[in-house]
């Protein structure tokens, strides 16, 4: 996890928990707000999710920032978002 944290530190992402409610019929476990820029993580998520959340949000901030282009189809970008969490959360970058 604390790569994700260092990470955010190096971007200057600021990272917080908060209430996020449901997103349709599945529960909302982080966003990302680029004019923080911020990444909200829900309160009370277990642990083991908290990194994978971070890591998920960065790509899209990574996305923002012109770091990696911006697929063409959200489907895509979620996927290539939850691959880079997967390798944040293995240690890679």
């Amino acid at each position: 996890m604390n790569v994700a944290f260092e990470l955010c530190r190096a971007y200057g992402v600021s990272v917080r928990f908060a209430e996020l409610g449901d997103w349709g019929k599945d529960e909302l476990r982080a966003e990302y707000d680029p004019t923080g820029p911020e990444i909200r993580i829900r309160a009370g998520l277990e642990a083991d999710l908290v990194a994978r959340a971070i890591g998920h949000e960065l790509y899209h901030h990574r996305e923002a920032i012109g770091e990696v282009a911006v697929l063409g189809n959200r489907l895509a970008r979620e996927a290539a978002a939850d691959a880079y969490a997967a390798q944040l959360a293995e240690g890679a970058t």
